[in-house]
């Protein structure tokens, strides 16, 4: 039986890195996870991924990266976006590289897996590979750094992630959008569909969680602190299924 299901947005944050596990920030450099890490993802598939649990892969309709190795090997590892093959467009170049680790029959001429710099990680700039301890020590006039307020020398402001998150954001829209029920007084109701269509956004903790926060209309300097773990699943959705009301969920139960 086909589940009806209403649009979500589930953010993944790739497995723990050397730099990770050291407390390095890590943008531009493409660090590789570690064993550890994909063994963290390979839990998080078996635990939130399959028919009938967290994310379906039925369910899916498109599934956006950052073109990192570390993010693109967590997308393998989770075995979304397998046809008959893993594919993936580039979306700054329109390259399109397949997965060694899937079958090799015919490739899909539009591939739902898209690598795009909307999810690269914030830029630290000077800060990159510093931990936050070091970071300090580089400001003795101002040591309590805070990334969604300071940005970063060198690297991003607030404002410019704000800018590149909103654009990936109003594209996601578009796509939840498409099949949306309009009540009287224009309400539009994001309903329960037999059509795929969640959203998977793969990518790295600082720019996640400021995904979130845009998500929901709030500033990244407002105060609010919202923290990925590595491998972990959050979830961004509807207040009753308004799409005037995007939300952060905080809990889901599993699925029957």
């Amino acid at each position: 039986m086909v589940r009806n299901i209403s649009a979500r947005v589930f953010l993944i944050r790739h497995g723990e890195t050397s730099w990770s596990v050291g407390g390095k920030h890590a943008s531009f450099t493409d660090v590789p996870m570690s064993r550890e890490g994909e063994r963290q993802v390979e839990e998080t598939r078996d635990c939130y991924i399959g028919r009938n649990k967290l994310i379906d892969p039925e369910n899916v309709v498109r599934i956006y990266v950052c073109p990192q190795q570390r993010t693109k090997r967590t997308v393998e590892i989770l075995e979304l976006g397998v046809q008959s093959q893993q594919n993936f467009l580039d979306r700054d170049d329109q390259s399109k590289t397949v997965s060694p680790l899937t079958g090799s029959q015919g490739a899909s001429s539009e591939p739902m897996i898209q690598a795009t710099s909307w999810l690269n990680e914030w830029n630290y700039g000077e800060y990159e590979g510093l931990s936050l301890a070091e970071i300090s020590a580089r400001r003795p006039q101002s040591p309590d750094w805070v990334i969604w307020k300071d940005g970063c020398p060198g690297g991003e402001a607030p404002e410019q992630i704000t800018t590149r998150l909103d654009e990936l954001i109003a594209e996601i829209r578009q796509n939840i959008e498409k099949s949306v029920t309009e009540w009287p007084g224009g309400l539009q109701i994001s309903h329960a569909t037999r059509s795929a269509r969640d959203i998977v956004c793969v990518g790295h903790g600082h720019i996640l969680a400021a995904l979130a926060l845009r998500w929901v209309g709030m500033p990244l300097d407002h105060g609010m602190r919202l923290l990925m773990e590595p491998s972990s699943v959050a979830v961004l959705s509807f207040e009753n299924d308004d799409l005037g009301r995007p939300a952060i969920s905080l809990g889901r139960r599993m699925m029957r």
